[in-house]
């Protein structure tokens, strides 16, 4: 594990305001079970950093996501965590566009349930704040607001809604950030060739071109049993 205290204010600043697990910070990748999906997720997150992905003009893999899918409690929302906060720990600004300086808020964790939440709230009350958090999130602010990587934690069957509204939100999220080559980090109990069947068969196409898929699951089974 890293030592929060020991880094740079400003990055543990950008850590601490994330919406990160607190239990899983200070977690880095040596710390979990190795696995491919660990694998899979390091050599991603080591493309970031290194200047693909991330708002990547003209390049096939803008805006390419990782979708984290397995059961509950095999550790894809400790994954999509640590993963963040390599990120957040050794990008510098001048991937994120932001030379010399660094962005509001590079990195943001939320639970579907949360962002469902949110977003309702603000049909009925005013809050500038979270309108900001919100258009930062789906990447339709400004260079020193937008969310570089966001995880939407959680993501599952068990959430649609008869009006469609709830499946629409994410909808219109994971493709406002695609098209703004801004990558996104999903945990799902659905796997993508059930997207088509559960979410309708447009976002099953979008989630091949968005999302690298990723099958986590624990050598022991369920850990919180």
């Amino acid at each position: 594990m890293y030592d929060l205290s020991a880094i740079a204010p400003s990055v543990r600043r950008q850590i601490l305001q994330a919406g990160l697990p607190m239990k899983t910070i200070g977690w880095e990748f040596s710390d979990l079970e190795q696995s491919p999906a660990v694998e899979k997720v390091r050599q991603w997150v080591e493309r970031v950093v290194n200047g693909e992905i991330i708002q990547k003009a003209g390049d096939p893999f803008c805006g390419l996501g990782i979708m984290l899918v397995g059961n509950p409690g095999h550790g894809k929302t400790t994954l999509a965590s640590t993963a963040l906060q390599s990120l957040i720990r050794g990008i510098p600004g001048e991937v994120l566009g932001t030379p010399g300086t660094l962005p509001n808020r590079i990195g943001a964790f939320m639970d579907y349930p949360k962002l469902l939440r949110l977003q309702k709230s603000l049909w009925s009350e005013e809050n500038e704040a979270d309108q900001l958090l919100l258009d930062s999130i789906y990447g339709d602010s400004d260079r020193m607001n937008n969310v570089r990587v966001f995880v939407l934690d959680d993501l599952g069957k068990e959430y649609r809604t008869t009006s469609g509204w709830a499946e629409n939100t994410f909808d219109a999220l994971l493709r406002s950030r695609f098209n703004a080559g801004l990558p996104t980090i999903v945990t799902t109990n659905v796997e993508l060739e059930n997207w088509g069947g559960v979410y309708g068969e447009p976002m099953g196409s979008f989630a091949l071109e968005a999302f690298v898929p990723v099958k986590v699951k624990a050598l022991k089974g369920d850990r919180r049993k």
